[in-house]
């Protein structure tokens, strides 16, 4: 009988210092803003790529034929609109080469007002969409991976700290 919590003490000793480092956060690849390829714009809002400097920048690859894409522009478009005023700059890149007819169809009922480029691609690769990139006001990648993780939103609001430091 005294084996079994000899046993289980071992195991919660091995255990633990494993489980530990699941939670470690995968380093964030060395990329840049500065390596986005933008393409056309296609609906009627203004970007400027030489305006992006000390901004937060958020990409997202999306495309029309992806149900949690489609899902997923309404939240976008919400956050784009809630912190412009403090930096943030939302861009999204529809990736599945669709027309501009379709684009326009998809982002409408979504009431996106921030550039959407037909194609475009950044500088990470993805395991699928939609896929975001957060870009600090240095222009340095600090998250990427799918909008609705909850760290997605945490990392916008983290780096949005930096456009307030960089302005005073």
């Amino acid at each position: 009988m005294k084996a079994i919590p000899t046993l289980l003490a071992a195991f919660v000793a091995l255990a633990l210092p494993a489980m530990a480092g699941k939670k470690d956060k995968p380093a964030v690849p060395d990329a840049s803003v500065d390596q986005v390829r933008w393409a056309e714009v296609v609906n009627d809002a203004a970007f400027n790529k030489d305006e992006l400097e000390g901004k937060v920048v958020v990409v997202e690859e999306w495309g029309v034929n992806c149900g949690p894409c489609i899902a997923s522009l309404p939240e976008m478009a919400k956050m784009a609109k809630r912190y412009q005023k403090k930096g943030l700059v939302v861009v999204g890149l529809e990736r599945q080469n669709s027309t501009k007819e379709d684009i326009l169809k998809a982002i409408k009922p979504a009431r996106v007002a921030y550039p959407v480029m037909a194609g475009g691609s950044g500088p990470v690769k993805s395991d699928g969409i939609p896929h975001a990139m957060v870009f600090g006001t240095d222009g340095k990648l600090v998250w990427h991976g799918h909008p609705a993780d909850g760290e997605f939103e945490k990392s916008v609001k983290t780096a949005l700290k930096g456009v307030a430091k960089t302005t005073r």
